[in-house]
């Protein structure tokens, strides 16, 4: 679905160019879950904006469904296929009632106009947001807010997801809403990419990968990266509080059979282990 090879980026800013991409090389499959991890600075939204086309090519290669991102032509085809939810839903939002706001992107992607109050119903419906048309975003919740931005997204019917930091501004009721949409999009076979600085939230992932400098450097399930200290050091990151635990306890005498990744592994492992 998304195939980036030494993808390479820099910022200008008072006359100065700071890199944020540096030789980004990265593959996500169709249906999979992937959460892309990192400090701030490390690249990891600099990636994102690249996937939806936001932020022209400046160097190597990266192909959507694929199409070469780089080919201006492709720019809308893009856009339909990889859906970008960010950080601040109210940054999205352009109406002040909730069906009008999902309609205005609608039609800006010339979906008939007979077929625009369907997609409006399912996409609501998708992300437990049904009943909320003619609500205005800006009397939600930050979560409520959140999954109507996603509604907006899914409602162009997008192959690929990408979520840029989309709980950074969310209470953790907020965050528990939210993931659990991700998660039932997820089960449902959507693609996902997640731009996160939450560790714990990579659990759920099929794949992490971290970023540090503008480079990947290290990816594979969450139980093997985010147990592995050594590469929690290297992108500057703290482990899960489960994983600190397992840590802790083995330097007290205390080893587990497994490094559980929630609490309620955790709990098990330390049942068991009495």
């Amino acid at each position: 679905m998304i195939q980036a090879k030494d993808l390479t980026y820099s910022y200008r800013f008072e006359g100065s160019k700071y890199k944020t991409l540096d030789g980004f090389t990265l593959s996500v499959r169709s249906g999979e879950f992937v959460v892309i991890l990192g400090h701030n600075g490390s690249g990891k939204t600099t990636f994102a904006r690249h996937c939806n086309a936001l932020l022209p090519m400046q160097g190597g290669s990266l192909t959507v469904s694929g199409m070469d991102v780089g080919n201006k032509s492709c720019l809308w085809d893009i856009r339909r296929t990889c859906g970008m939810v960010f950080q601040n839903p109210d940054n999205q939002f352009v109406s002040s009632v909730v069906e009008e706001d999902l309609a205005f992107g609608l039609r800006n992607f010339g979906v008939p106009e007979a077929e625009i109050p369907l997609r409006i119903e399912k996409a609501l419906e998708t992300v437990g947001m049904s009943g909320f048309e003619k609500r205005s975003p800006h009397l939600l919740s930050g979560g409520q807010k959140q999954r109507i931005a996603i509604a907006g997204v899914l409602a162009v019917e997008p192959e690929i997801l990408v979520l840029d930091e989309v709980t950074a501004m969310l209470d953790p009721q907020g965050r528990r809403e939210v993931l659990s949409t991700v998660q039932r999009l997820h089960e449902e076979g959507k693609t996902i990419v997640m731009i996160s600085h939450y560790i714990e939230e990579a659990v759920l992932a099929d794949r992490v990968v971290m970023v540090h400098d503008g480079r990947v450097v290290d990816e594979g399930p969450p139980a093997e990266i985010l147990t592995d200290m050594d590469v929690l050091r290297r992108v500057g990151m703290l482990p899960p509080v489960t994983v600190q635990a397992y840590y802790d306890l083995k330097a007290a005498g205390v080893k587990l059979d497994l490094c559980p990744l929630t609490m309620e592994a955790l709990v098990e492992e330390l049942c068991r282990s009495h």
